[in-house]
């Protein structure tokens, strides 16, 4: 699925890729084979690739961070500093969305611009506007799109090869401009860095209201706005419907001009990050997506132990399980995450873990690296774990009243 992505960024005189998921690599080993005006990387982790990416581009080249969704939350720390920064070449920051995770709320908090893409045809057109807008304004722009499934035509392919070896032909060297007042702000400096951040924005929003990607049809005085067609469970073709790809900064007199035409608006959007963007709302009607906002979700448990997952980060249910038995001691707690979450962000939780003592059972589903997992175990003294066969095997140690680390092999 990221064959197409890797292809359409390459086409578009993309540089330097740094991505995290294995899966890439077979695309672009094959894309760098033929075309040789790019490089790319498999990055241990999400902040890893995102700081490599935002520094090819400090030296004017066009670069791409290729990431999921879920990823982008773990590169927070150099996303935010990104903003102030900005870059001098084009930095995208491609995050593909394979579960429920939204990564829209990151637009507004960062203070980035953010474009979503639902199908090969609109993340072309992101790319290619996405670079100029990085460009002009020296900012990076996150793109959020759906895996791609790739739809060749002798067209497209055509098309492609004649941009990738004019594109080829340049080599264009690296530049960096000197300005500790940007690269390395003190706080005087980052207030004025604050503020042409802010004077950015309002430019981008401008930009954004031509934007070819925002889609407006008006047929009735009942509208829809939504940020992917495919989100809208039952669309009405002769209705009203706003589709809006710009979610941040929001275009106003675009959104304006079609809420004044309607009686009644609904937002269809998983995180109401459209919807708090627009001052008036008079007009808005409560939707079951609305609805869903703030609901709290049962709580998940399995073999009489509260279960904790990955949702604040890599590896956060470490954290969390610790905390949530220092608060109740009698709770049986299960916390579940991944070998490679554990090796980004998992080692200095459970060493917190052992230095106070706290007791609750660590599931850490395994692909290949257990043995690696076993031997920084016992690197810290630790020699409490067991390997199960089947994830039935949690069972047993669903009483266990010491800290228990288990290996399983496969997703749960």
């Amino acid at each position: 699925m990221h064959e197409e992505i890797s292809r359409i960024l390459v086409e578009n005189e993309a540089r330097l890729i740094y991505a995290t998921n294995g899966a890439v690599e077979k695309g672009l080993d094959s894309l760098r084979k033929k075309f040789r005006h790019f490089h790319y990387e498999l990055c241990t982790n999400e902040k890893i690739a995102y700081e490599l990416a935002l520094a090819g581009s400090y030296t004017s080249k066009r670069t791409a961070c290729l990431i999921s969704t879920e990823g982008l939350y773990d590169a927070f720390d150099p996303l935010m500093s990104s903003a102030y920064t900005g870059t001098n070449g084009g930095f995208l920051v491609v995050c593909v969305q394979e579960n429920d995770v939204e990564a829209t709320p990151l637009g507004p908090f960062a203070k980035l611009p953010f474009i979503v893409a639902e199908d090969i045809d609109t993340f072309r057109l992101a790319v290619r506007y996405g670079y100029e807008i990085s460009e002009r304004y020296e900012t990076p722009v996150i793109i959020q799109t759906l895996p791609l499934e790739t739809q060749e035509t002798a067209s497209n392919s055509d098309h492609r090869s004649s941009i990738i070896d004019h594109r080829a032909s340049s080599n264009e060297p690296a530049h960096f401009v000197k300005n500790p007042n940007r690269w390395a702000a003190t706080p005087k400096f980052r207030y004025q860095l604050h503020r042409e951040l802010n004077e950015k924005i309002e430019k981008i929003r401008k930009e954004f209201e031509g934007y070819e990607g925002n889609l407006m049809t008006v047929k009735t005085k009942t509208g829809v706005i939504t940020d992917r067609i495919s989100r809208l469970e039952f669309y009405d073709e002769d209705g009203s419907v706003l589709k809006l790809a710009t979610v941040y900064p929001l275009p106003d007199k675009l959104v304006g001009g079609f809420i004044d035409q309607m009686d009644v608006v609904f937002v269809e959007e998983t995180c109401p990050v459209i919807e708090l963007q627009i001052a008036d709302r008079s007009k808005f009607h409560a939707s079951k997506m609305h609805a869903s906002y703030g609901r709290e979700k049962p709580e998940e448990t399995m073999y009489g132990m509260q279960v904790v997952r990955d949702r604040l980060g890599s590896a956060s249910s470490v954290n969390m399980a610790h905390g949530i038995k220092k608060l109740e001691p009698d709770k049986k707690v299960l916390a579940i995450t991944y070998e490679d979450f554990f090796f980004h962000s998992g080692l200095p939780a459970f060493v917190n873990t052992l230095y106070n003592n706290s007791s609750y059972v660590l599931l850490i589903m395994t692909n290949k690296r257990e043995d690696e997992l076993k031997g920084v175990l016992r690197g810290f003294g630790f020699e409490n774990y067991h390997h199960l066969d089947n994830a039935s095997e949690i069972e047993r140690f669903k009483d266990a009243d010491t800290l228990t680390v288990l290996f399983c092999r496969g997703i749960i």
